[in-house]
C-alpha cells in the first residue's frame, strides 16, 4: 500500500512538472506595441488639403521647404510622430500663432484639422526612412565635397570635437558599410549606456543637503533620477531641492538636426566619404 500510494505520488508529481514544463515553454502571447504609431489614411488625406492650402508655399509640397525652413527634423514633428496622440506636440505650437499662406491664424485651427495635419507630416517623415518604398540609396551621395569639407570645419562646428586624422573619426568610411549608414551615423549617433561609455549621458545631482552624485543617467522622472556609478551601483535620487546637471556628448549632433540644411547634409556625407 506505501509502495503505491509513492507511485502514484510520484506519478501525480511528473504529470504537474510536466504541465508546469509545457506552461513555461509556451508564455502567453504580449501584443506587440509599434515603434512608431501608424498614419490614419483618411486623417493623412484631411491633412494633405489643409497642408495644399496654408502651408505648401513655405513648407513645400514634401516638407522639406520651400520659401521657409525644411520641418521634417524639427524635435515639434519629430516628437508628434512619435507620440500616439497624435497631435499633441503640434497643437500646442500652432496655438501660440504661427504664419499660414492663406492668413488663417494657426490658433483658429481645431482638434480635427491638427490631427490631419500631423498624420501628414507623420507620413512625410515616413517617407525619408530607410524602409519607405521611395527611399533610394542613391539619393544618398549626390554632394560637394569641398563645400563639406568647408562646412565640417566652419559653420557646422563637427571640427570642435573631430578631425580626418585622428579622434574616432580617422578611416571612418572604412569603418562603415555603406553610405547610408554613414549619413544615418553622423544625424542619429548612438548615445550607448555602458559605465565607460564615452558617449553615455551623464548626470551629476547636487542635494540641499548630502553628497554630491554622478554617474551614467539611466532615467529622469518629474521627482527621482536614476543613474549608475562608476562601481555599478543604481541609485535612484529624488529631485526636489536638488541641482541636476545633465552632460550628453552627443548634444553637438542633436542640435545640428535644427539648423543643417539637406544640401549640407549631402555636402558633408560626400566629405566623409572620402576619408577612408
Amino acid at each position: 500500500m506505501n509502495f503505491r500510494g509513492r507511485t502514484l505520488v510520484l506519478i501525480s508529481g511528473a504529470v504537474v512538472m510536466t504541465l508546469t514544463l509545457a506552461s513555461a515553454q509556451q508564455p502567453p502571447k504580449v501584443p506587440q506595441v509599434p515603434r512608431n504609431p501608424p498614419v490614419d489614411a483618411a486623417a493623412h488625406d484631411r491633412g494633405r488639403a489643409l497642408w495644399a492650402g496654408h502651408c505648401i508655399e513655405c513648407h513645400g509640397t514634401t516638407a522639406r521647404g520651400a520659401t521657409g525652413p525644411n520641418i521634417i527634423r524639427t524635435k515639434t514633428v519629430n516628437f508628434d510622430r512619435s507620440s500616439f496622440t497624435p497631435g499633441s506636440v503640434l497643437a500646442p505650437f500652432l496655438k501660440k500663432g504661427h504664419p499660414t499662406q492663406s492668413g488663417k491664424p494657426s490658433a483658429s485651427f481645431t482638434d480635427d484639422e491638427i490631427v490631419g495635419l500631423a498624420h501628414f507630416l507623420r507620413q512625410k517623415v515616413n517617407d525619408t526612412m530607410r524602409s519607405s518604398p521611395l527611399f533610394t540609396v542613391a539619393d544618398i551621395l549626390i554632394g560637394d565635397r569641398t563645400a563639406g569639407e568647408a562646412y565640417f570645419n566652419g559653420a557646422g562646428g563637427c571640427a570642435t570635437c573631430h578631425n580626418a586624422t585622428s579622434n574616432n573619426l580617422f578611416g571612418i568610411r572604412a569603418r562603415v558599410a555603406t553610405t547610408v549608414d554613414l549619413q544615418q551615423r553622423m544625424l542619429f549617433p548612438m548615445r550607448g549606456r555602458g559605465v565607460d561609455n564615452p558617449y553615455a549621458v551623464t548626470v551629476t545631482v547636487t542635494p540641499s543637503s548630502g553628497p554630491v552624485l554622478s554617474g551614467t543617467l539611466v532615467e529622469r522622472s518629474d521627482f527621482y533620477v536614476t543613474l549608475r556609478q562608476s562601481d555599478g551601483t543604481i541609485r535612484a535620487v529624488p529631485i526636489t531641492g536638488a541641482k541636476v546637471v545633465t552632460t550628453n556628448p552627443l548634444q553637438a549632433h542633436i542640435d545640428l538636426l535644427d539648423r543643417i540644411s539637406d544640401k549640407q547634409i549631402h555636402d558633408v556625407v560626400a566629405y566623409l566619404e572620402t576619408l577612408k
